[in-house]
Parts: C-alpha cells; sequence; structure tokens
C-alpha cells in the first residue's frame, strides 16, 4: 500500500513506493538517486494563487482546487493538457451552470433584500 504523507509525497518517496521490489533491485544507486532527484525537483516552485479545499456533499467529499499564475508550460504541452482535458464536458457545464445558478440566487436574495420584498 501506498504511503501517501505529505512528507513521503513531497520528498519523493511515493515514487519508489509504487514501484516492485524487482524493479528497485535492478536499479544502481546512481539511478535510484536520478529517479529521487526527478521525482522531488520542484521545477517551477509554488503557484500565487493556489487554492484549494474539499466539500462534503450526497454522503462523500468533493474537492475543488484553481491554480494561477504566470503560464511557464510549452505549446506542445498546452495543445497536450486540451486535447487530454477539455474543457466542454457534461461535467464541467454542470458545474458552471451551478456556480452561476448559486450567484443568481444569492443576487435575487439580495435585490429582494435591498428592495424590501422580504420583511424581517
Amino acid at each position: 500500500m501506498m504511503d501517501s504523507t505529505p512528507t513521503n509525497v513531497m520528498s519523493g518517496e511515493w515514487l519508489f513506493s509504487r514501484l516492485p521490489g524487482w524493479v528497485i533491485d535492478t536499479l544502481s544507486s546512481e539511478q535510484k538517486e536520478a529517479i529521487y532527484k526527478a521525482a522531488e525537483e520542484n521545477a517551477w516552485g509554488r503557484h500565487p494563487i493556489n487554492i484549494r479545499f474539499s466539500l462534503p456533499g450526497l454522503g462523500r467529499r468533493y474537492f475543488l482546487t484553481v491554480v494561477g499564475g504566470e503560464e511557464k508550460r510549452s505549446t506542445e504541452r498546452r495543445a497536450h493538457e486540451k486535447h487530454r482535458y477539455p474543457l466542454r464536458t457534461a461535467a464541467n457545464i454542470f458545474f458552471f451552470v451551478g456556480i452561476a445558478a448559486v450567484f443568481y440566487l444569492i443576487g435575487i436574495v439580495a435585490v429582494a433584500l435591498q428592495t424590501s420584498l422580504v420583511a424581517f
């Protein structure tokens, strides 16, 4: 079983915990060190905008991650990810419609309170 504690994920140990023992046994110490460094390196640094949270809903937990900052991906990588993770999917459309509905509901409540349609 993979140990996914934050320390192991950040240190690169997560990769070695996923490899079969016979693969690790065939690697030299130099190869292990190179793999460890490649898994550990964080070349892009931290995103200036990094919002991550989870929400309970319908007996499960759902997460939302928003990251932003200067674009550092190559043109090829952007094209590959655009194809691999398309924006127009049913789940994304439902998500955006749901977010829009929440904002409209907040707006309607605010207007109702402002115009004294709802008496307290």
